[in-house]
């Protein structure tokens, strides 16, 4: 079965710095990809007020992908820009037989 309804992401990888115990992150574009963005929201998705958190998505792809756990996401190409911001930030990449899942949630700066 065949993955469809596909969302183009951005992807960026961080590269964190100690400038003198200051930590700083520089964000460098690592290229695009396509996933089925959704948001599979469950028991385990809710904060500890027992409120659900809808800034989570999880992407599912079925081709290989250079996404890693800590990896920036976009929704809008962010390949010209230097040390862009992320939307979201990748909290794990599952791999089940052929299909990858990869869980992002909001990131608040």
């Amino acid at each position: 079965m065949k993955i469809i309804n596909l969302t183009q992401i951005w992807i960026c990888s961080p590269a964190r710095t100690n400038n003198h115990g200051e930590y700083t992150t520089i964000w460098t574009y690592k290229g695009t990809e396509y996933l089925n963005l959704q948001q599979d929201l469950n028991e385990l998705d809710r904060n500890s007020a027992g409120e659900i958190d809808y800034s989570i998505y999880k992407g599912r792809t079925d081709k290989s992908t250079t996404i890693s756990k800590g990896d920036g996401i976009y929704f809008i190409d962010i390949s010209a820009i230097t040390n862009p911001k992320p939307d979201y930030i990748v909290k794990g990449v599952i791999v089940i037989g052929k299909s990858t899942a990869i869980t992002m949630n909001k990131n608040i700066w």
